[in-house]
């Protein structure tokens, strides 16, 4: 008699099938990504009305996980700093699954590091309480370019791969630059949209450049 099927999560986040009767069922993989998803808003949450209130060196990560009922084991599992917390800002990694597209891209360098930022930048959830976070709490800017510059390292090395290093350096801070006006003039709904985005903004500033 042959096993029931199983259908679990696999590292991408795409639902495989397994037939050994093991693993959680698709219905328990959603609830608990809800689960996840309502711990990281709740941390966040707590994070930016402490933050907002009392400025980032009068809140403690002790205080935010009491606010937002986790244990600081839990907090650093979502977020790396109280200043990330407050304004949604998770870590940055280059998924496997970008690095690849980006690698096997035949578009320019310039429009390939588009999509693969688009695939790698973490951009606020909530860009209105960041936005009157940083406002009301400057000394979060910090946090913000310290995330960029992170994103621009990590997206660099790729890129690297594809050209000599300057070369990459450059079309990826061309790119990091275009972000910031993208996202200052619209607010993309999905990575894809951000991409074209960031190439309509690579665009005009190559327009620009040759007036």
């Amino acid at each position: 008699m042959s096993s029931a099927t199983v259908r679990t999560p696999d590292p991408t986040g795409a639902v495989r099938t397994t037939a050994d009767g093991s693993g959680p069922s698709a219905a328990e993989c959603g609830l608990r990504e809800r689960k996840k998803q309502q711990t990281r808003a709740a941390i966040h949450g707590a994070a930016l009305d402490l933050v907002t209130a009392r400025g980032l060196s009068g809140v403690t990560v002790e205080e935010i996980c009491t606010a937002a009922g986790v244990s600081t084991r839990t907090f650093f599992n979502y977020f790396p700093s109280k200043g990330d917390a407050a304004l949604g800002l998770g870590p940055s990694t280059v998924p496997e699954d970008a690095r690849a597209a980006f690698l096997a891209g035949t578009d320019s360098l310039v429009a390939d590091c588009c999509d693969l930022v688009a695939r790698t930048v973490v951009l606020p959830e909530d860009r209105r309480g960041m936005q009157r976070l940083v406002r009301a709490r400057p000394e979060g800017v910090p946090t913000v370019l310290k995330r960029m510059t992170e994103t621009r390292t990590r997206v660099a090395e790729v890129a690297a791969e594809r050209a000599d290093a300057d070369t990459a350096r450059t079309a990826v801070t061309l790119v990091m630059a275009a972000v910031v006006e993208a996202t200052h003039r619209w607010a993309p709904a999905t990575r894809p949209e951000l991409a074209a985005r960031l190439r309509d903004v690579v665009t005009e500033m190559g327009r620009l450049a040759a007036r």
